[in-house]
């Protein structure tokens, strides 16, 4: 018996939601009158249903006439309908402030919704009851401001009492903005109120505030209600970079802006390599390190709210080109301006047991170019203390003069015609040492004069440092 009771007591609990397939919703339009006047309130009706309705609105007091416009209130499937809905009073209305019950009946189900409609109706010649303005106040802030953002700021505000307030002044006070708007409000209304335009300036810095807000009517403040709030920090780091490069040499200009309303610290990364590292200059001082197997320059820079800096680096390679360009001019030059002739003495001491020394020399005279050298003419001195042994060696060329002095030694020369290009002679002879040599004894260069392109030029050889050998007997 309980369990079936259980089971009704649900059904009937459940049995409105089941059937409410329809809104209804009435805002008040106008709802203070004369007798000769009509009350009116817009309608509006949701139809949730599958299926279109159609509705009746009717009332059963007696002391008001109800009236439509359009007449037709059928609403489609799934949609909305609004209405324009007056109560005129009759002969029997009594005046004064009042509520009407009005009834929104689906034809097609049979179901019905009341609502109560207020209005005040006034008595001609006779002085309206003075009300005391009394609206409730809410506010709908975020706790947490983002300063870039337009604040978003909501009011909900209902009167109270049948008094029809036409020029509500709404004063809007905060640590950081303020602002004034004004609303109307009808009796026993309720609005919702949204206080728009208020911008922050984007650098405020995080912190908390209070805002407060007064509706004054008449000049007088009718409520005021506060909330605290805090503006949010945030921070954003942009960099931009320019460059201007010209012949080997690449400026660059690094920007650095903080859009935030906090102090930051830009880390600014420029991938290099430890050759390039160093030809880099900066107008700020900078690290370099390796990340993550990459080396980097690495900048670290302060910035404060909304704070931009500028900075540049340099990557100039023209001083390595300049060395590379002065290298190869250098090598040109060389070879433009070496001699093309080169010559080479060699000499070799052959001691005797007896205390005599015999020297071979040779010079070595080649023409390194591919030009035809003329008039070479090769000289070559001995010492004093040895003397010229006249001996031809087979494919040696015999000096075409020899001239002895006791100051200056012998005096050896060679008149050489031409040399074909890379074309190498041999020059041969043999001195004997007039005291036996040792330890070690030097003979002077050879003088190659030559003729090439016209002009007389003059090379010469090495110097010998003859080391003795001791033949065996």
């Amino acid at each position: 018996m309980q369990r079936w009771l259980v089971t009704v007591l649900l059904l009937i609990l459940i049995a409105p939601a089941v059937h409410a397939a329809y809104g209804v919703v009435v805002t008040p339009i106008d709802v203070d009158i004369l007798r000769n006047e009509s009350a009116t309130y817009e309608v509006s009706i949701s139809n949730f249903d599958a299926s279109p309705a159609d509705f009746q609105i009717f009332t059963i007091d007696p002391n008001w006439n109800v009236k439509l416009e359009p007449l037709n209130l059928v609403v489609m499937p799934e949609s909305q309908k609004s209405v324009k809905l007056s109560l005129r009073p009759s002969s029997t209305a009594n005046p004064g402030t009042q509520g009407v019950n009005v009834n929104f009946r689906n034809l097609d189900t049979g179901e019905v919704q009341r609502k109560t409609l207020l209005l005040t109706m006034r008595q001609y010649g006779v002085p309206d009851k003075e009300y005391a303005p009394t609206v409730a106040l809410d506010i709908l802030v975020p706790y947490d401001i983002d300063p870039r953002e337009p604040v978003p700021l909501r009011l909900q505000v209902r009167n109270r009492n049948p008094l029809n307030i036409t020029n509500l002044t709404i004063l809007v006070g905060a640590t950081h903005f303020e602002t004034t708007s004004s609303m109307t409000l009808a009796p026993l209304s309720e609005r919702t109120k949204d206080i728009t335009g208020i911008m922050l300036d984007p650098r405020t810095s995080p912190g908390e505030g209070e805002l407060r807000v007064q509706l004054i009517y008449n000049g007088e403040v009718v409520n005021q209600l506060a909330r605290n709030y805090r503006i949010k920090e945030y921070t954003e780091i942009r960099e931009q970079v320019t460059q201007d490069a010209f012949f080997f040499k690449t400026a660059k200009t690094i920007t650095i802006m903080n859009n935030g309303n906090i102090q930051n610290t830009a880390v600014v990364t420029v991938p290099t390599s430890l050759v390039k590292s160093l030809f880099v200059s900066s107008s700020l001082p900078y690290e370099n390190e390796v990340r993550d197997g990459q080396r980097v320059l690495l900048w670290r820079i302060p910035l404060g709210a909304e704070e931009t800096r500028e900075f540049g680096y340099t990557e100039n390679y023209r001083i390595l080109v300049l060395l590379v360009l002065l290298a190869l001019l250098g090598v040109v030059l060389y070879i433009m301006l070496r001699s093309p002739v080169v010559a080479l003495k060699e000499a070799v001491a052959i001691a005797h047991t007896e205390g005599v020394s015999d020297i071979k020399v040779r010079v070595f005279v080649k023409n390194r170019s591919a030009k035809l050298i003329q008039g070479i003419q090769v000289t070559d001195r001995v010492p004093s203390l040895a003397e010229v042994l006249k001996t031809q060696s087979p494919g040696s060329i015999a000096p075409t003069k020899i001239a002895v002095s006791d100051k200056q030694g012998t005096l050896l020369r060679w008149d050489l015609e031409v040399l074909e290009p890379f074309e190498e002679r041999i020059l041969t002879y043999q001195v004997k040492s007039k005291l036996k040599i040792i330890g070690r004894m030097k003979l002077p260069n050879a003088r190659i004069r030559y003729t090439v392109g016209g002009k007389e030029r003059a090379v010469y050889s090495n110097n010998i440092e003859l080391v003795e050998k001791f033949k065996d007997r």
